[in-house]
């Protein structure tokens, strides 16, 4: 089971090039679930809000289209997953990815990332 951290689910909607061919296989080929974390969603959306980044259509247009056109399903946040953030080592001080971590590791998830920090968790399934 794969979960796709935020700037791999911004690549795969728009910028398939910028993914490595072991994301792109691992979206392909696997029979395995795929998810992608709600705190993604609020991160893609407050750079809408600031104008860092622009989508085709509405978030919310574009959040269902993604969910099904790409067999994703969504993971939400959760106080377990907030409390496991919180704990861990401090290697990334990115809120949101450290929330991606958490995600990972309680829901025995492999995150599909090139973030070389989010690479370094022990004990952590990564894929690039």
């Amino acid at each position: 089971m794969i979960l796709f951290d935020t700037c791999t689910l911004l690549w795969l909607s728009s910028d398939q090039e910028k993914l490595s061919q072991a994301a792109i296989s691992a979206w392909e080929n696997s029979s395995d679930r795929r998810y992608f974390s709600a705190i993604s969603m609020f991160e893609i959306a407050q750079k809408v809000a600031i104008k860092k980044l622009f989508l085709p259509q509405s978030l919310s247009k574009w959040h269902q289209e993604l969910a099904r056109l790409f067999s994703l399903e969504e993971i939400p946040v959760d106080s377990a997953v907030a409390i496991k953030a919180a704990t861990l080592p401090p290697i990334h001080r990115d809120p949101f990815d450290r929330l991606i971590i958490a995600t990972a590791l309680i829901h025995k998830l492999t995150i599909v990332t090139c973030d070389e920090k989010i690479i370094q968790y022990p004990r952590l399934k990564t894929l690039w």
